[in-house]
């Protein structure tokens, strides 16, 4: 059995019995199949970053579950024909499994800050050597070598 986690998104218009009743329809679809849940959590109602379907927030949930290979394309067309699944996203989990959602993404994030600037970064987006866009700048005239020669094209090109 692999360890698979799915995060869906429900439309959070409907009531909340409504939405309770969606998330553990998911839960039945996995454990009708053969599978194991590990971890279930509710994530809540979010708001999201650009218009989905007229919506501008969903309410997530997360499944981490152990199952056979067979649960994933049921799994997947039961979200895709529920009317009420906004988005949904079902990944193989290499972790540990008893770490919870928030505690996962703290972790990523922590790691994220903690990582050293790159040279670039340092510099600023972009260097005067590097010509960017917008301008000749920098030494070498908007980022072209000393000895570039433009190459003759021919009619065929």
């Amino acid at each position: 059995m692999n360890l698979y986690e799915t995060t869906f998104i429900v439309n959070p218009q409907a009531e909340e019995s409504a939405i309770d009743e969606q998330v553990r329809a998911i839960g039945k679809v996995i454990t009708d199949n053969g599978g194991k849940i590990v971890r279930e959590e509710r994530i809540g109602t979010r708001r999201f970053a650009y218009l989905v379907g007229k919506l501008t927030q969903g309410y997530y949930a997360t499944f981490l579950y152990e199952a056979e290979p067979p649960v994933l394309p049921v799994l997947e067309r039961f979200l895709k024909l529920g009317e009420s699944y906004i988005r949904h996203l079902t990944i193989r989990f290499e972790g540990d499994p008893t770490k919870s959602f928030s505690e996962r993404t703290q972790s990523l994030f922590e790691v994220e800050s903690r990582r050293e600037p790159e040279e670039d970064d340092r510099r600023g987006f972009r260097g005067s050597e590097r010509g960017g866009r917008g301008g000749r700048g920098g030494r070498n005239g908007g980022g072209r070598d000393e000895d570039y020669t433009p190459r003759r094209r021919s009619y065929r090109d």
